[in-house]
């Protein structure tokens, strides 16, 4: 499902040679964002937490990487925004005319407060929607597994465990100690 959104936000408009934003670009729609508008043709900029989650973004194919918005000092005209809060507000500063934000994921534990008249702008509209379509993922499934069998999508797996340990992965996942995703092995069951 990670690699299905962000292939679908991405496709919601022209990215080839536009400069497109990943807030939350170290997990696992992320990471999947930052590899896919690479291949797209955009200037990706991948946003993280902290210094300590940028590790292998450029690898991937962002041609910035920053914390927060922090050096981000032109318009963007594409967000995915994977945090929220009062980050998915200062991101809608820097959204150029016409451009567009999805939003996709919610990590913070804030609201994301915009300062009136900060949504209305002059010239082309600028758009906002939320993301969540989990229906008919076969030909994007397909589209995604051929590029990982041709090596140009990497699926990012940084913690495998079997099921019994599903509690750890989560924790994990929650508190944003795992880049990329956490795949759980189920075992067949045994006849006794």
């Amino acid at each position: 499902m990670a690699g299905i959104t962000a292939l679908r936000t991405l496709r919601t408009r022209s990215i080839l040679g536009r400069r497109v934003l990943i807030t939350g670009a170290a997990g696992g729609v992320g990471r999947y964002a930052v590899q896919l508008a690479a291949l797209g043709g955009a200037h990706v900029i991948a946003s993280v937490g902290s210094p300590a989650r940028a590790g292998g973004l450029a690898e991937l194919g962002a041609h910035e990487v920053v914390v927060g918005l922090e050096g981000v000092d032109r318009p963007v005209d594409l967000i995915l925004d994977n945090v929220g809060g009062p980050q998915l507000a200062a991101a809608w500063e820097l959204l150029a005319p016409g451009g567009g934000v999805q939003n996709i994921g919610w990590a913070s534990d804030e609201p994301a407060v915009f300062a009136p008249y900060s949504l209305f702008s002059v010239g082309p509209a600028k758009t906002m929607s939320t993301f969540g379509d989990p229906r008919e993922v076969g030909p994007d499934l397909a589209t995604l597994l051929a590029f990982v069998a041709a090596g140009r999508l990497s699926p990012e797996v940084d913690w495998r465990g079997p099921w019994e340990r599903v509690t750890e992965a989560a924790q994990a996942l929650l508190d944003r100690r795992i880049a990329g995703k956490a795949v759980l092995d189920v075992e067949p069951a045994t006849a006794a």
